[in-house]
């Protein structure tokens, strides 16, 4: 089938175009290529996670498949769970890690139903190239290797982590045989022994034994959440994103509903950039008021359409521009205009494998950012919220832009940016991805090169500016395709695009 592949990594777009080429549709595609990731992006995502799809059915249905992380519902007195810090070269970030930050993942369960409700081809085939790259193993790209080799602390916590990703340390093909062992037992047994079975059984006992919270009631009760995508108008065009319990969806939507109706003259101006900042800057406050505390109000999504409440923000945005003076993303669209957006994460990784898979399993109850109130303070059961937010925008009903990004908090701000780039600014679909970003947080600006040094000079007379040295990881990875075939990867992180012609 005729199709195109972004994704963030070369194995994993041939994955993917794999599926493609085997005659399978745009689901199939973006089931091939994350598996095919868990081995070609060890560092960014994992069958241990959690993720999100977005589908948009040639015929016009839209599903949202939540798959992320759930809170498990186990106490332990001494619960393993400790500090460390990663150097991205212009600034350092903290994560927590252990066997206590493991959540409740998800990613298998929610691509393997998307596979069983949307997918054309056989599991078998869909699984085929994942399979060889863990089995065979694969040369990990420079970039790989060195994000792996950036969080070498945790990929060298345990025994069984230090056993898994040894290759990698000693310049070696990275091989699974493990995991490829697990994945072909998905194909005759599915989800069902690592949910309720003797996979599920080895990582409580692990957990129970380590200083760890899930619980057998945990994996067994763990289900796929379908959603109606969070929809929105920007200025000409439908916007399709990730909807409540998750909130980077609706800061997406926030921010450019701030930004709709404004005059952001050229690109990298000083009105492009003050706008684009205080924009930022006001959806970080309407976080903190309407958001962070009520991710799971149902009514949250709602607030996108309050003309009242938006426009109070708006008018906080008029008099402040006043003032001046780890996770990876696929994107594929298909020849007969279905569209998949798909993020997925482990997080940075807890140390920890679930025995016998060759699976690092995630650390997200340590992610701080999805725990704004602090660690450990989420109700047993919950999804965790996130920032992940794979994207449709949609012009007469037919897919113009599918896109997501891997980034942490940066990751709304790097989709943001790029939908202004092609929508407002005109710019191709590879200059929106690869022209610089910047991110509002906590009162500092941080920036890649690429700006006009008097518009960043101005900047630094209103905010903290940490300028980076070169375009960076930490700026996320976007991974688009339009619905003419156009793509782009992003080179922060690798990214990489393969069209497929029949």
């Amino acid at each position: 089938m005729n199709g195109i592949v972004a994704a963030g990594d070369r194995l994993t777009a041939l994955a993917g175009a794999h599926a493609l080429r085997l005659g399978g549709n745009a689901f199939d595609a973006a089931v091939a290529a994350v598996f095919a990731a868990c081995t070609a992006e060890p560092a960014l995502t994992s069958c241990g996670g959690g993720g999100f799809l977005l589908s948009h059915e040639a015929g016009g249905g839209n599903t949202l498949y939540d798959f992320f992380v759930n809170v498990p519902s186990g106490r332990c007195e001494n619960v393993d769970f400790y500090p460390v810090y990663v150097d991205f070269g212009s600034t350092v970030q903290e994560f927590h890690i252990g066997c206590g930050s493991i959540a409740v993942p998800g990613t298998i369960s929610g691509l393997l139903s998307v596979h069983r409700e949307r997918g054309r081809l056989p599991l078998e085939d869909v699984l085929s190239k994942a399979i060889e790259y863990a089995e065979r193993g694969v040369e990990l790209s420079d970039l790989q290797r060195s994000f792996v080799l950036l969080l070498k602390e945790i990929f060298t916590a345990t025994e069984s982590s230090r056993r898994v990703y040894a290759p990698i340390f000693k310049g070696e093909r990275f091989s699974n045989r493990d995991f490829a062992s697990f994945l072909r037992s998905l194909v005759d047994e599915g989800e069902r022994p690592f949910y309720s079975g003797s996979i599920a059984d080895a990582i409580c006992k692990m957990c129970s034994e380590n200083g760890g919270m899930i619980t057998k009631e945990d994996l067994s009760g763990y289900s796929v959440c379908r959603r109606e995508p969070l929809r929105f108008r920007f200025r000409d065009y439908e916007v399709l994103t990730n909807p409540p319990p998750s909130t980077g969806g609706i800061l997406i939507a926030f921010t450019l509903k701030l930004l709709e109706d404004r005059d952001l003259g050229e690109w990298g101006s000083l009105k492009h950039l003050k706008f684009l900042i205080e924009a930022l800057s006001v959806t970080s406050t309407f976080r903190l008021e309407a958001v962070d505390g009520n991710p799971h109000d149902e009514a949250l999504a709602s607030l996108i359409a309050n003309a009242e409440l938006v426009g109070r923000f708006k008018g906080i945005l008029s008099d402040r521009v006043d003032l001046w003076g780890n996770t990876t993303h696929v994107s594929v669209v298909d020849g007969e205009g279905n569209a998949v957006s798909v993020t997925t994460t482990n997080g940075e990784g807890s140390g920890w494998i679930a025995p016998g898979t060759g699976i690092m399993l995630n650390n997200m109850m340590g992610e701080e950012d999805l725990n704004p109130s602090g660690f450990f303070r989420w109700p047993s059961g919950v999804r965790l919220p996130s920032m992940m937010s794979p994207t449709v925008v949609l012009k007469g009903g037919k897919p113009v832009l599918c896109l997501g990004s891997a980034g942490s908090n940066r990751i709304r701000s790097a989709i943001v940016q790029v939908i202004l780039n092609s929508l407002v600014f005109g710019m191709s679909l590879p200059e929106s991805v690869k022209a610089p970003r910047l991110h509002y947080e906590r009162g500092t600006v941080y920036v890649e090169p690429g700006f006009p040094e008097g518009v960043i000079a101005e900047v630094e007379r209103h905010y903290k500016v940490v300028l980076f040295s070169d375009r960076s990881l930490f700026f996320g990875g976007v991974q688009a395709v339009s619905g003419d075939l156009e793509a782009a990867g992003d080179d922060r992180r690798g990214g990489y695009v393969v069209r497929v012609q029949a």
